[in-house]
């Protein structure tokens, strides 16, 4: 059992095995190659089978130093003590001479999963990986909440697909999420896949959200290079109206409301003290007045805009272990089309047809209150029935123990 840098290919088999995050995959080992960060495929091996890998990315703090950092890693069985202790003792005797500070690792293993009101309904048993990184000379960061730009997310939302069909997670879905999928089923919003050159029509949907909704975004530079590295990997789909089928069917319920009323009328003249067919009548012009002002919404939409009007954008990456929703942008003024709603039923339909057993929404804060930053998004989520992923958190070990205690102190 030994601590090894990995080829490439040794790298991808494994992870492409065993489950793993994106951040640990070859398409972004290789992006991070190109961009120039100091980075290094290793694992251990016993004789020649791999039983752990991990992308590790080394970057500069202080000027003088590096940290370095294991990107969601290693991927590996931490129930095998002589492999979790050949990795972590390994990779500090790899860090010798590269004048590290201290290394930060953050393993995409599953503390608690909760439902989204913050109740724990399983604990996983990983709570003994937080002594066993203790045991190491690692420092857990705690069980953190909120977002950071400087850590990875600690808690994500997720659906299991596993052995489920499409009526069953459809019908698992909450009245509000059905009510929003058959309503942008009925209004026509479609779906297409956005390529490179047009990533341009997603960044312009992510922009006018985060400054809507004052959250952190990615930016472009991180959509493009992704897509342009992970390829198919990376799917940008876009929910658009054709706004010509849009009006199509519109006027045909209209004509249909329109008869229905002429019909009641005629049945009020053979008897007019009829209060049934009087509210009949009421009912029905209200229904009539509604959608005439969709009609008419329709028409000066199709003129303004043409043929198509995009009106939602999504940008997922996924694996073969999961396909993950990291972004999304809503035009605020066609929110009422519903077209996120779409997205996200398409895509949970894919992840379906591919096999893929977890469909996972991504990141939330973990706080659970009516005064979360991100409550509405907590509750999008919980309406197609998923759970919450509690991970294990961040754990730190100074390499450098004398210039660490410096650098928290900069710090604070």
């Amino acid at each position: 059992m030994e601590f090894v840098q990995l080829t490439e290919e040794e790298f991808y088999d494994y992870t492409h095995e065993h489950f793993s995050h994106f951040t640990q995959t070859l398409e972004n080992y290789r992006l991070k190659v190109d961009e120039g960060t100091e980075v290094y495929l290793v694992g251990v091996k016993d004789n020649a089978e791999v039983k752990a890998a991990c992308l590790l990315t080394l970057g500069r703090v202080m000027r003088v130093f590096k940290v370095a950092y294991t990107n969601r890693g290693p991927v590996m069985d931490y129930n095998d003590e002589a492999v979790v202790q050949a990795f972590f003792k390994g990779l500090e005797y790899f860090l010798k001479g590269k004048k590290v500070l201290y290394i930060r690792v953050d393993p995409y293993e599953v503390l608690n999963v909760r439902d989204h009101d913050g109740n724990i309904i399983e604990e996983t048993g990983n709570k003994v990986l937080i002594d066993k990184f203790q045991e190491l000379g690692y420092i857990h960061d705690g069980y953190t909440t909120g977002f950071s730009p400087d850590t990875q997310i600690r808690w994500h939302s997720t659906l299991d697909l596993k052995d489920k069909t499409k009526d069953e997670i459809f019908k698992s879905f909450d009245s509000l999420r059905k009510r929003n999928i058959k309503r942008a089923e009925k209004d026509g919003i479609k779906v297409k896949y956005l390529d490179l050159e047009d990533i341009g029509i997603f960044t312009d949907f992510m922009e006018d959200t985060s400054e809507m909704k004052e959250f952190f975004d990615r930016g472009a530079p991180f959509y493009k290079s992704r897509k342009e590295y992970f390829k198919d990997k990376v799917m940008i789909p876009l929910a658009y109206v054709d706004l010509e089928a849009y009006v199509e069917a519109i006027e045909k319920d209209k004509n249909k409301l329109e008869r229905d009323i002429e019909k009641a009328k005629k049945q009020l003249e053979r008897d007019s003290e009829n209060q049934k067919t009087k509210n009949k009548i009421e009912n029905l012009s209200v229904q009539l007045e509604n959608i005439t002002k969709k009609y008419e919404e329709g028409k000066a939409l199709n003129a303004e805009h043409g043929k198509e009007l995009p009106v939602a954008a999504s940008y997922y990456i996924n694996t073969n272990h999961e396909v993950a929703y990291l972004a999304g942008g809503t035009a605020n003024e066609f929110r009422h089309f519903a077209g996120s709603y779409a997205i996200q039923w398409e895509m949970i339909k894919y992840a379906l047809e591919q096999g893929v057993d977890i469909y996972n929404f991504y990141g939330i804060s973990g706080k659970f209150t009516e005064d979360a930053e991100d409550y509405g998004v907590i509750q999008f989520k919980k309406g197609f029935n998923a759970t919450v992923n509690e991970y294990i958190g961040d754990f730190v070990k100074p390499v450098n123990k004398l210039a660490f205690k410096a650098y928290q102190l900069l710090k604070k």
